[in-house]
């Protein structure tokens, strides 16, 4: 089967995780990407599983912008180019010629993606961070602090990873109306706007005059400790039903016939209820009941057994290529085909490859 992407090149001055993210996603769809590394390459090339994974499948060719004779090299590229993303602070891109108005020249059609700590304006445009401080401004970590008595630091990237699929997003549209009107545009992309954005039901909660409960107020919408020392996610929100089979299997008769805003009104009581109630019977009979009932619960499990389930296997969630295993995208079309399509490549392993065919232009 043929890719949604094939055909398109994308020009990836990024390192770390935000820009390498997006180009992996345009990858995986059938781009072409061109990395662009500067000598000594990519610094999370050190994490070799992590900058594996945001890596599979593009092409690695390395560049020293500071030199005059490889920003032409640049210049050539962008004439083949459809995309370019670059992840420097503001300014840094236009001391290097690697900035929109200089690679437009070369070719109006390109589609120029810049992702940054805070957008190429304002006062913070210039600001050093990490994605812990864009979330910190994000409200985020305070949110979290609200909850569980401090802010932390979480494990996953949110910041970065939420940036690198706004930014596929806004190249994807951008790429849509480049076929149609064969103009290209420049997109700013702001990472703490990009954490904020994640927000959006919660600022739409703080506005509200009815002040809608947030996840974290109902009772029967958690994570419970079982009697093996397990733990057991309930997912009722609403729902009557679910909240009456699950008071039946449970036996907690007494509260069922409860509607929701009445569950509410009664957080505490029903929250220490429950508490006390999963510690009854180990996770897996929690499991068995539910799952028989249709009621949305799940036992907690680590990441390596997560990996290990039959469901993705049944998936095909994997692909294995050289003997590595990497995720694919979570979704699947009927007539094209998704990446990674090949590995992570070597340092500057395409460089005098890329090189030859720009000396055409």
């Amino acid at each position: 089967m043929s890719s949604l992407l094939s055909g398109v090149t994308v020009l990836d001055l990024t390192i770390n995780v935000p820009g390498p993210f997006c180009s992996m996603n345009l990858s995986d769809l059938g781009a072409r990407v061109i990395k662009i590394e500067p000598p000594g390459g990519d610094p999370l090339r050190s994490e070799k599983e992590m900058w594996d994974n945001l890596n599979r499948g593009k092409e690695s060719i390395v560049l020293n912008l500071k030199s005059t004779k490889d920003k032409l090299y640049l210049s050539k590229l962008a004439k083949i180019a459809n995309i370019v993303i670059e992840g420097w602070r503001p300014g840094v891109a236009k001391r290097l010629s690697a900035d929109y108005e200089t690679l437009k020249k070369e070719n109006n059609q390109l589609i120029y993606c810049s992702i940054s700590g805070f957008g190429q304006e304002g006062e913070w445009n210039k600001r050093p961070g990490h994605d812990i401080n864009y979330l910190a401004l994000s409200g985020y970590l305070d949110m979290q602090a609200k909850v569980e008595g401090k802010p932390w630091a979480p494990t996953v990237l949110l910041s970065d990873l939420s940036s690198g699929f706004y930014a596929t997003i806004a190249i994807l549209a951008a790429l849509n109306k480049q076929n149609i009107t064969k103009t290209g545009t420049y997109i700013d992309l702001s990472m703490t706007e990009s954490a904020i954005s994640l927000l959006n039901i919660e600022i739409g909660r703080i506005k509200s005059e009815n002040h809608m409960p947030n996840v974290t107020n109902i009772p029967h919408y958690g994570v419970f400790e079982c009697s093996d020392n397990k733990w057991y996610s309930l997912g009722i929100v609403h729902e009557n039903h679910f909240w009456d089979r699950f008071c039946k299997t449970a036996g907690l008769e007494k509260f069922i016939g409860i509607n929701f805003d009445e569950r509410l009104n009664q957080y505490e009581l029903i929250n220490k209820t429950l508490k006390k109630t999963f510690l009854l019977n180990p996770s897996y009979e929690w499991d068995k009941r539910l799952k028989e009932l249709d009621i949305p619960g799940a036992i907690v499990i680590s990441l390596e057994e997560t990996l290990n389930t039959k469901e993705l296997t049944n998936r095909k969630f994997f692909k294995n290529i050289n003997n590595s295993s990497f995720m694919k995208m979570p979704f699947k079309f009927s007539s094209y085909d998704i990446g990674p399509f090949n590995s992570p490549p070597n340092l500057g392993q395409n460089t005098n490859e890329i090189l030859d065919q720009i000396k055409l232009f």
